[in-house]
């Protein structure tokens, strides 16, 4: 017996998203997948390749004490995402872009009931 049932999960799902989409208390973000590199013989060069994912809501946050990790550093910036809103997986090769701030994804962890990804990133100077 499943702990939760389809329609219970999908009230959550609903629930989560009201709030990540609230632009009272969140914000939104171009998520940029990377999925490759390509050569462009013309031009000499090797172009990175991503799938922009535009108009993505978040909600923004540093990392709390628990958080951080060895890796992590002070500024380091947490946004949690619903899953829905990108596709295919996810990768520390990707890119958050908000309000013209650029961030390197240093970790992504997906929550077990699979609505949320909650994404560790660090501003790109």
């Amino acid at each position: 017996m499943a702990l939760l049932s389809s329609a219970e999960l999908n009230k959550i799902k609903a629930d989560i998203n009201g709030i990540v989409t609230d632009t009272s208390i969140g914000t939104i973000i171009k998520y940029r997948q990377f999925i490759g590199k390509a050569f462009t013989p013309t031009a000499q060069v090797i172009p990175l390749i991503y799938i922009d994912w535009s108009g993505v809501s978040t909600i923004k946050g540093l990392l709390t004490k628990d958080e951080r990790g060895e890796e992590s550093q002070l500024g380091d910036t947490k946004f949690i995402i619903m899953q829905s809103s990108v596709s295919n997986a996810l990768g520390v090769s990707d890119l958050i872009v908000e309000s013209g701030t650029t961030y390197n994804v240093k970790q992504i962890n997906a929550d077990p009931l699979g609505i949320v990804y909650t994404i560790m990133g660090e501003r790109v100077k």
